[in-house]
């Protein structure tokens, strides 16, 4: 099992290749959302807020409201994922990542990151 540092390094990674998508990837991302990623194995919250095309910083613990997009994945399945060890789509479909989402941001997410 990976350890707090090791998710909350990955989750900082994962946030800065948000970033360095060009703007016309980005602009195919949800509008303004509240995101939130658990880690359930560690008892890991994270939240961040999505605006303007930027997602701002991320947070500890559960978001303040019901989160928009909410993502569900063990440590070590996350350090995989982003590693490139384990492809998301198949993760998804195994049901070792969850995603709760409305469907629009389901196919925006997939379209953005594709």
């Amino acid at each position: 099992m990976a350890d707090v540092g090791e998710v909350e390094a990955t989750l900082a990674s994962l946030v800065a290749r948000l970033e360095s998508l060009p703007a016309g990837q980005r602009a195919l991302l949800p509008g303004r959302r509240l995101l939130e990623a658990r880690c359930p194995d560690l008892g890991l919250v994270h939240h961040a807020r999505w605006q303007d095309g930027r997602l701002g910083p991320l947070q500890e613990g559960a978001a303040p409201r019901r989160a928009d997009i909410r993502i569900e994945v063990s440590s070590d399945d996350l350090l995989a994922i982003a590693r490139g060890e384990l492809d998301a789509a198949r993760a998804w479909s195994e049901g070792r990542v969850r995603f709760k989402a409305s469907m629009t941001d389901m196919l925006r997410l997939r379209a953005a990151l594709a």
